[in-house]
Parts: structure tokens; C-alpha cells; sequence
């Protein structure tokens, strides 16, 4: 069953919510916020769901609802969305999910996110037996 990431930094939320945020969740906030000029925005840390240490920050989901995404394709959405993200991306962001959407979209979704699945993978912590 999927579960769903802790919501990090929406717009929906208050001032003091988005200080709560990892330097690294505010990091992603604010570029996207920059890149795509957002009327939504959330950053889930997805990490507690997959194979990583204590308080990762590796796996991240971002919802960008955007005006700036009419009349542009999944990719190009999600190209922008990786460009605003690249020094992240090479460093410590080891997956990034996307929801790109238009609020037209958004609105069609019923204004929900999509769902990670739990990580179903071992990662280089889990003994091989050898």
C-alpha cells in the first residue's frame, strides 16, 4: 500500500511552517518558486519510505501547480523542474518525483497528489551474506 510523505513547505501553509522546513526542503521550495512562479507548491521528503539512514534527505516528491506549464508537455514540465533542481539533483537528491500541473489539472485531480509506492528495493546498507 502507498503511503504518503510528510508535506514540507506548501503555500497553503503558514510563514512558520515553511521555517520548520530542512535547509534542503527550503533549498527546493524557494528555486521552484523561482523557476516555475507556483500557485501550489509542496515538497514531501519521500526518504523514511526507502532504504536510507535516519533522517535522509534522498527521496523527495515536489507538486508544482503552475500557469507557466500551459500548453507544455510532461517533459518539457519536468525537464524545467530538473534544470531549477540541478545542483541538487547531483548532490544529495537521489529521486525526485514530479507532479507538474496546470491548475486546470490540478483542479481535474480533485487537487490531489500522486502516490509514492513503498520502496520495494535494498540498498547498499542491507547484508548480502557474503
Amino acid at each position: 500500500m502507498a503511503t504518503l510523505g510528510r508535506p514540507l513547505a506548501t503555500n497553503q501553509a503558514s510563514g512558520r511552517a515553511v521555517a520548520r522546513g530542512t535547509l534542503l526542503e527550503q533549498t527546493i521550495r524557494r528555486k521552484l518558486e523561482q523557476a516555475t512562479g507556483a500557485e501550489r507548491l509542496e515538497v514531501l521528503n519521500e526518504s523514511r519510505m526507502h532504504n536510507v539512514p535516519a533522517k535522509a534527505e534522498t527521496h523527495f516528491r515536489v507538486v508544482v501547480v503552475s500557469s507557466r506549464f500551459e500548453g507544455s508537455n510532461r517533459l518539457r514540465r519536468h525537464r524545467l523542474v530538473h534544470s531549477a533542481l540541478a545542483d541538487e539533483l547531483a548532490g544529495p537528491v537521489h529521486a525526485l518525483a514530479i507532479d507538474a500541473l496546470t491548475p486546470a489539472e490540478w483542479r481535474a485531480r480533485d487537487e490531489q497528489r500522486s502516490l509514492s509506492p513503498d520502496c520495494r528495493g535494498g540498498s547498499r546498507f542491507d547484508s548480502t551474506g557474503d
